[in-house]
Protein backbone atom coordinates (compact mmCIF):
# COMPACT_ATOMS: atom_id res chain seq x y z
CA UNK A 1 0.00 0.00 0.00
CA UNK A 2 1.50 3.22 -1.12
CA UNK A 3 0.82 6.19 0.82
CA UNK A 4 -0.67 9.55 -0.40
CA UNK A 5 1.57 12.09 -1.58
CA UNK A 6 1.00 15.38 0.96
CA UNK A 7 2.67 18.89 0.62
CA UNK A 8 2.90 21.94 3.24
CA UNK A 9 0.99 24.71 2.55
CA UNK A 10 2.08 27.82 3.91
CA UNK A 11 -0.25 31.06 3.82
CA UNK A 12 0.16 34.96 5.26
CA UNK A 13 -3.16 35.85 7.20
CA UNK A 14 -4.08 38.27 9.37
CA UNK A 15 -3.02 37.23 12.91
CA UNK A 16 -7.10 38.54 14.26
CA UNK A 17 -8.61 36.54 11.60
CA UNK A 18 -6.64 33.38 12.04
CA UNK A 19 -7.08 33.68 16.22
CA UNK A 20 -10.99 33.63 14.98
CA UNK A 21 -10.61 30.33 12.97
CA UNK A 22 -8.59 29.02 14.90
CA UNK A 23 -11.64 29.45 17.67
CA UNK A 24 -14.36 28.58 15.27
CA UNK A 25 -12.58 24.80 14.03
CA UNK A 26 -12.40 23.96 17.42
CA UNK A 27 -15.84 24.80 18.18
CA UNK A 28 -16.67 22.36 15.47
CA UNK A 29 -14.52 20.00 16.43
CA UNK A 30 -11.72 20.19 14.00
CA UNK A 31 -8.80 21.03 13.05
CA UNK A 32 -7.23 24.06 11.30
CA UNK A 33 -5.79 21.79 8.30
CA UNK A 34 -8.65 19.41 7.87
CA UNK A 35 -10.93 22.44 7.60
CA UNK A 36 -8.59 24.29 5.00
CA UNK A 37 -8.19 21.15 3.00
CA UNK A 38 -11.95 20.45 3.64
CA UNK A 39 -12.30 24.12 1.66
CA UNK A 40 -9.41 23.23 -0.78
CA UNK A 41 -11.39 19.91 -1.94
CA UNK A 42 -14.81 22.18 -2.10
CA UNK A 43 -12.82 25.26 -4.39
CA UNK A 44 -11.26 22.81 -6.54
CA UNK A 45 -14.63 21.10 -7.86
CA UNK A 46 -16.58 24.18 -7.65
CA UNK A 47 -14.36 25.64 -10.07
CA UNK A 48 -14.35 23.16 -12.34
CA UNK A 49 -11.03 21.47 -11.70
CA UNK A 50 -12.05 18.60 -10.29
CA UNK A 51 -10.41 16.34 -12.83
CA UNK A 52 -7.16 17.44 -11.43
CA UNK A 53 -8.05 16.66 -8.04
CA UNK A 54 -8.07 12.61 -7.49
Amino acid sequence: MTEPKTKMFTAKVDEDLLKAFKHACQNQDTTASQAVRAFMREYVRKHGQADLFK
